[in-house]
């Protein structure tokens, strides 16, 4: 349920909906290195958010093909499918 006051949506009915739907964590740098992230996601187009987010994503799906392809004769393609090697 959304409250709407002055046709804009309350802080607190926000904040519960965000709470429900999204899941927080904190990412904790040295010094120097939050204003690095922050040019990147801007020069990328991105918010910082969205940044980080997409390169552990990648991360993650680039661990899951390298260890996919210790198994001999399969190697993942890009999709992640497994196909055989001959």
């Amino acid at each position: 349920m959304v409250l709407w006051m002055g046709g804009k949506t309350s802080t607190a009915s926000k904040r519960k909906w965000n709470n429900e739907n999204y899941e927080y964590t904190q990412l904790v740098t040295q010094k120097g290195e939050k204003e690095r992230i922050k040019q990147a996601a801007k020069q990328a187009g991105q918010s910082v958010n969205a940044y980080v987010v997409e390169a552990v994503r990648r991360r993650m799906e680039q661990e899951q093909m390298l260890s996919a392809s210790d198994t001999p004769g399969v190697v993942k393609n890009l999709e992640g499918d497994a196909d055989s090697v001959e």
